[in-house]
């Protein structure tokens, strides 16, 4: 395959990744690790097989470069996992690099049947054990977790470790109290439904089943659950939330002056993306922006602290100042009153602004 064609498929795989990654609603920050990630990823992989691997018919050289790609793309698990928290089945990248391990010693030795039929037994084991693993340890829904995990369990603690990080605070030891006598019991039956959450609220309830032992699942209920139900298993609110002091994603900024006004705390993307519409329909042009610095005469550089200001993607104006400007809450005061002002003649109250040092 020439070199041309190589780095195109390299293209390809990248924008596939990224574009399936941007798919799962991930944030600005998150996005930009995994692209830069994957970058590197990509042009690690393209210099292994031009650099390195010279002689594509040489066993050592085939094995040592599956080797590095696989020392390379768990270190792409690793800091992905790590700084965006989308976790990869890393399994799957395991099981791929054995394969192929065992298809290059097909490829380049000269085994006998028998031994073509010790890899494919190798490959096939592997496989199947994986599949064991997968359907019998490896809880898949509520009703395996409850009995392999949930039944059983006597204390708040060990409870506290199964639950999801943002349900734990929810989940008092009252709670637990009145579960316990039901961890300790046989069910005397389970069904598995699920739950389908969409955009303006709706649930539905779909509960699927065998008619045939060896036939294809079915639907055998769905239902459009009524408000009083819906409300108690919704997670998104039916409106946007604005209750949150700072911004989600500067929780750890050391760069932030102060913070006002109500940010964004629970919301659907699409409540999101509705919002910084509106945030844009007031500050997006650049006129409005010289309008509002004409009643600010003096606070923007050259003569004043006010190094770059903006629209914040996640959903809030931001002011940069000169890393050697003194704050002054009289300043801080006077720009807020002047943008909230606007904001509320086109219906946005408590307009949320971070104020920031610039950081060169």
């Amino acid at each position: 395959m020439k070199t041309r064609d190589s780095i195109f498929l390299l293209l390809i795989g990248f924008l596939l990744l990224v574009g399936i990654f941007h798919g799962t609603g991930a944030e600005t920050r998150e996005l930009v690790i995994f692209t830069i990630s994957s970058a590197l990823l990509a042009i690690s992989l393209f210099l292994i097989r031009y650099y390195y691997l010279k002689d594509k018919n040489s066993l050592k050289q085939r094995v040592i470069s599956i080797c590095i790609s696989f020392v390379l793309i768990t270190l792409f698990y690793v800091v992905v996992r790590e700084f965006t928290g989308f976790s990869l089945n890393y399994s799957t990248i395991i099981l791929f690099n054995i394969a192929l391990l065992i298809f290059t010693l097909w490829e380049l030795l000269d085994l006998t049947r028998l031994e073509k039929g010790a890899l494919v037994l190798t490959l096939a084991t592997i496989l199947a054990v994986r599949a064991y693993d997968v359907t019998t340890t490896t809880p898949a829904n509520a009703i395996q977790l409850y009995r392999s995990e949930l039944r059983g369990v006597t204390s708040y603690e060990k409870m506290q470790d199964i639950l999801v990080d943002h349900f734990r605070e929810d989940f008092t030891r009252e709670d637990f109290r009145n579960l316990e006598p039901y961890l300790q019991q046989h069910p005397l039956r389970s069904k598995q439904p699920a739950l389908l959450e969409f955009e303006g609220g709706k649930m539905l309830l779909v509960e699927t089943a065998y008619q045939e032992s060896d036939g294809p699942l079915r639907v055998s209920n769905i239902t459009l659950l009524p408000e009083e139900i819906a409300s108690y298993f919704r997670y998104y609110p039916l409106e946007i939330t604005r209750d949150a002091s700072l911004p989600a994603d500067s929780e750890q900024d050391e760069t932030i002056i102060e913070a006002r006004g109500a940010f964004i705390g629970r919301a659907t993307f699409q409540q999101e993306r509705d919002w910084y519409d509106q945030l844009i329909g007031v500050f997006g042009e650049e006129e409005q922006w010289e309008g509002l610095w004409k009643e600010l005469d003096g606070m923007r550089a050259p003569e004043g602290p006010v190094m770059g200001f903006g629209t914040n993607p996640q959903g809030y104006l931001e002011f940069k100042f000169h890393e050697d400007w003194k704050p002054e809450a009289e300043v801080l005061d006077r720009i807020y009153q002047v943008f909230q002002e606007k904001a509320l003649a086109q219906g946005i109250s408590d307009l949320p602004v971070v104020f920031k040092w610039r950081v060169r």
